[in-house]
């Protein structure tokens, strides 16, 4: 399929790497019933065939989570065997970002788009970063703010890549009955985050939380 039916379309191949959280499955199945393909990176098997049987147009491929030298594997598989990347989705828990350093930062995937033969102008890369517990909301509020702040800043020095980042602050929208509903919404940003249509948008920071907050 080339650039032009892709999106003529309105599809897209995108990579999820999941810590193994059920928002991070659901965003994958929402994603592929879009009409998108997705490549589910995690190191949960049963859970990750399961999401593939459930949903075709999802791929489940074994990868430890934060190992570059799989991930950049699976990249490489995914271009050779499926097509271009359009989206890269990367889901974190707050435990693991330090003074706002994501695990794997955004220069890692630019370097990936640019040493790949790949037909996509520009690739999208959205983290999505959810609460550890109950505890998380105020720091993940503030952090939300840091991130609003420092998008004002003009500076993009990643060739080739456009950086998002969606928060989940309340920690019930990551499990339970409403974590269908946010992974629905979060799924439909990230469609549209990656689509032409938003080529102007990054470096933003998007916040879902308690509207009582």
């Amino acid at each position: 399929m080339t650039k032009k039916t892709a999106r003529a379309m309105d599809s897209q191949l995108y990579i999820v790497i999941n810590a193994n959280l059920p928002l991070g499955q659901i965003i994958s199945k929402r994603l592929a019933q879009k009409g998108n393909t997705v490549i589910y990176l995690a190191d949960n098997e049963q859970d990750g065939y399961a999401i593939a049987a459930d949903e075709p147009r999802v791929r489940y491929r074994h990868c430890l989570t934060f190992d570059r030298g799989m991930i950049a594997g699976e990249f490489d598989w995914a271009t050779r065997y499926v097509g271009p990347v359009n989206g890269v989705v990367v889901v974190v828990t707050e435990e693991s970002i330090r003074q706002l350093s994501i695990p794997i930062e955004e220069s890692f995937f630019a370097s990936l788009h640019e040493g790949l033969s790949q037909e996509t102008d520009e690739l999208s890369l959205t983290y999505v970063i959810v609460p550890n517990d109950e505890k998380s909301g105020q720091s993940l509020k503030d952090l939300h703010l840091k991130l609003c702040e420092l998008s004002h800043i003009s500076k993009f020095p990643s060739k080739g890549i456009k950086v998002n980042h969606v928060i989940i602050g309340t920690h019930q929208y990551t499990q339970g009955p409403k974590c269908a509903d946010i992974a629905t919404d979060t799924s439909d940003l990230i469609h549209y985050l990656s689509s032409i249509n938003a080529k102007a948008v990054r470096h933003q920071a998007f916040y879902f939380g308690n509207s009582s907050e």
